[in-house]
Order: structure tokens, then C-alpha cells, then sequence
């Protein structure tokens, strides 16, 4: 019979990880970037030219409504006293209310009526895109 010659250390097999990590990190980099990057995207259309026409520019207001029912505006508190005196000055057209999930009710009628009282055109609610 014959005996198994035993392998040396030099000879033995191994698996080097460190590839196999670096290759990894690049995957999970990759995805990382792919999940964050935004939804929106733009048509490229050519717009024709006309010899008569107006430039306009939509005033749209965004107001949005904390858990605990206070207003913001551009990240500042506001009072409903406050959002009514600047739509009356500044006669936005729309209105896009970012209401938490959690607010209560009273708040974004209260918003509304005033948006209405205002004669604001169109008044929106925020939300997220369902899953």
C-alpha cells in the first residue's frame, strides 16, 4: 500500500476573500447609487414657435402640515393668520398641501377653507407613491 505523502504548507489550497470583498463592495456601491437616484425624468420634446403667445409663470405654494398640527412654509412655522395674509398678497394659483399621515383631519380643512375663502384655483394633496 501506498501512503498519502502529506501537503506542505506552501502547497495547500486556499481561498483568497479579498476579491471576492472588493467585488461585493463594488455590487452593493452600484445598487446603493441605482436606488437613490430620483423617479423624475423629462420628455425631450421640441416645442414649435409661435408669433403670438405669453409668457407665464405658475405660482404654485406649498404648505405643509406637521404631526402635531403646525404649518410650515419653505421649513419656517407659519400661522394659518400668516398663510391667509400671503395668499392674499401674493394670489397663487395652486396650492400643494404635504399633510403627515398622521395630522388630524381639522388641520387640512381648516387649510382648505382658507385656500378656498382666498379663491385659489386649485388646492392638491401630497402624498407618496403607493407600494
Amino acid at each position: 500500500m501506498r501512503r498519502k505523502r502529506r501537503l506542505s504548507s506552501e502547497e495547500r489550497a486556499y481561498i483568497d476573500v479579498v476579491p471576492l470583498v472588493d467585488t461585493l463592495l463594488a455590487v452593493f456601491l452600484f445598487l446603493a447609487v441605482l436606488a437613490f437616484q430620483s423617479p423624475i425624468t423629462f420628455l425631450a420634446v421640441k416645442l414649435p414657435f409661435a408669433k403670438e403667445g405669453e409668457k407665464t409663470t405658475l405660482k404654485v405654494y406649498r404648505v405643509q402640515l406637521l404631526k402635531d398640527g403646525r404649518y410650515q412654509i419653505g421649513g419656517k412655522d407659519v400661522s394659518l393668520e400668516e398663510i391667509e395674509k400671503k395668499i392674499e398678497e401674493e394670489k397663487p394659483k395652486t396650492i400643494i398641501i404635504e399633510a403627515d399621515e398622521e395630522v388630524a383631519h381639522k388641520f387640512v380643512v381648516a387649510l382648505m377653507d382658507v385656500a378656498k375663502r382666498k379663491e385659489v384655483e386649485n388646492v392638491l394633496i401630497g402624498v407618496r407613491k403607493g407600494r
